[in-house]
């Protein structure tokens, strides 16, 4: 099974749109969803500033179909990660990396997938939403194949 660590722009994403590619990643079979508190906070704070309140429920069912992991931010891997990524984003991606996951997802290309951000991930690999499902296609994951067969939106 593999793990996937969820930025707050996918869970912002899959709460904003039912059928897009960040929504997609939650019916996957044989996935593990994980993320942080700091991206839950970040995702929680967004929705409601920028979202209708309706959006709360579907936010908090797509909590659900998370783990939320029980790590700490470490100052030392934060410190590294800032030196390859805006600091804004240092706490997310130093969290990616010491949780182990196999693949980060996210929605911002612009910081997250540059060679920098590669090189201090590995093994780990940043992908977005959209990159990871043709992925899925074209190598597959064991019990997803359903998935990526019924994909009929377009996925951003």
């Amino acid at each position: 099974m593999k793990t996937i660590f969820v930025d707050s722009s996918v869970l912002f994403s899959a709460v904003n749109s039912p059928s897009g590619g960040s929504s997609k990643l939650f019916t996957l079979k044989n996935i593990k969803l994980i993320t942080s508190n700091v991206v839950l906070v970040e995702s929680e704070r967004n929705v409601r500033k920028k979202l209708h309140e309706y959006h709360l429920e579907r936010f908090f069912m797509l909590v659900n179909k998370i783990k939320i992991i029980k790590q700490l931010p470490d100052d030392r891997l934060i410190k590294r990660a800032q030196k390859v990524i805006v600091d804004k984003d240092s706490v997310v991606l130093a969290e990616s990396k010491k949780s182990d996951a196999h693949f980060l997802v996210t929605l911002d290309k612009k910081h997250f997938l540059t060679d920098s951000v590669a090189q201090f991930l590995k093994p780990q690999k940043a992908l977005t939403p959209k990159m990871l499902i043709e992925m899925i296609q074209k190598i597959g994951i064991p019990g997803s194949e359903d998935i990526a067969r019924r994909r009929k939106v377009s996925i951003v």
